[in-house]
């Protein structure tokens, strides 16, 4: 306004530099914002870059090196750098017959409860593939820098629960390189962009997709790792099924599903996970996206099963394998003054598998595996070996 109305030479010099300044000053601000960026991006890409530069197995053990494949079948008594390869594409015809598992904490261990889910499938499952996925250890990976053990004893993974499933030999635990993984699949770009790592449900929603991944890359018969197996599934009626997780009939589990390869469900879910990710939602990406597809796609009406429209999709009730629902899991590891709950077990018996409500341990008394809770004489029958090793589990 100055120099509008008094337009003498200094005036119009004084605009001109304050101009340039200005000038400048705008070019530097935005190429402050450009390294900033850029430096933002090669930390995200170095940052996931290198989580697959090493599998980390054990604190104790050298990390190994990912193979130019889906994962590493973990072999005890032998060193993690000479276990075989896993490919999920170059399994065989009997592949829509498996039973899977996946561990997805990053802890690579497993607890009582849940070797003692993946022994009873294959011991009551012996001519079906058992396979059991472990997520890489996620912290405290033995990598450049640090020294195992010299002694030979160190160079080995050997926890009770691989030592227990190493004896049934339609099981297989695979170690995964979850790159390799999802790489090339419709959820390739969910997993390396890493919202999910940021999310505090990262544990449950890697779980989540991950699942559904396998079945559609190779179907089969997708457990949830704290489901205790009872009785053989055998039969059609295991075929291409969704199991529902409450008497009430409104909600589909994820946590029991089979889908053959290719099967449309699979195809949809994989779809919509692939173009929708809610890193707040909780149990969105699981049971209640399962539950919307088949709404939508099979005009399945919530708490009305008869109205499924889909004949390629089998609904199978509560009473497959949840016989016991959340609120009262407790009575799955209650003693009750030494009183075994007869009638509760009788209910449970009827049952092909049973859920232990896992994600609920904090509310339930400890296993006490020589007690009558009503989970300790169900493990005594049904995952003997794991049993036989409670000690090394419980210590």
């Amino acid at each position: 306004m100055f120099c509008r109305s008094n337009p003498s030479k200094l005036c119009k010099l004084l605009c001109i530099n304050c101009a340039n300044r200005c000038k400048k000053e705008s070019l530097l601000f935005l190429f402050l914002i450009v390294i900033i960026f850029s430096i933002q991006k090669i930390s995200r890409y170095t940052f996931e870059d290198s989580r697959q530069l090493l599998l980390c197995v054990d604190t104790n053990i050298p990390a190994v090196t990912p193979p130019s494949a889906d994962g590493l079948i973990m072999t005890p008594n032998l060193r993690p750098n000479q276990w075989k390869s896993f490919n999920a594409t170059s399994s065989n015809e009997t592949i829509n017959r498996r039973i899977f598992f996946h561990e997805t904490s990053g802890r690579n261990q497993l607890s009582l409860q849940q070797c003692c889910a993946v022994e009873s499938a294959a011991k009551h499952n012996p001519d079906r593939p058992v396979q059991l996925f472990i997520r890489p250890l996620k912290d405290g990976c033995l990598g450049d820098g640090r020294q195992s053990s010299s002694h030979p004893s160190a160079l080995f993974h050997n926890p009770p629960w691989l030592d227990v499933l190493s004896h049934y030999p339609n099981v297989a635990a695979i170690l995964l390189n979850e790159d390799h993984y999802f790489s090339g699949t419709p959820l390739q770009d969910w997993y390396r962009a890493g919202q999910w790592l940021e999310s505090q449900h990262e544990v449950a929603h890697l779980s989540d997709y991950i699942r559904i991944l396998t079945l559609y890359k190779g179907g089969g018969l997708y457990l949830d790792t704290d489901i205790l197996t009872l009785k053989p599934y055998q039969g059609d009626v295991f075929r291409n099924c969704l199991v529902y997780g409450s008497s009430r009939l409104e909600v589909f589990s994820n946590g029991v599903m089979h889908l053959e390869r290719g099967h449309w469900l699979s195809a949809e879910i994989v779809r919509l996970l692939a173009a929708e990710y809610d890193p707040e939602a909780y149990a969105y990406h699981g049971p209640a996206l399962v539950s919307e597809v088949m709404g939508r796609m099979c005009g399945v009406v919530a708490g009305n099963s008869k109205t499924n429209q889909c004949e390629d999709v089998k609904l199978l009730s509560d009473r497959f394998f949840y016989p016991i629902e959340a609120p009262f899991s407790d009575a799955i590891f209650n003693e009750n003054e030494n009183k075994t709950d007869v009638k509760t077990l009788i209910k449970i018996r009827k049952a092909y598998g049973l859920h232990l409500w896992n994600s609920l341990a904090y509310v339930h008394e400890l296993v006490r595996i020589d007690s009558n809770q009503i989970f300790s004489i169900l493990a005594r029958q049904h995952c003997p070996l794991t049993v036989s090793r409670a000690s090394d589990f419980l210590s």
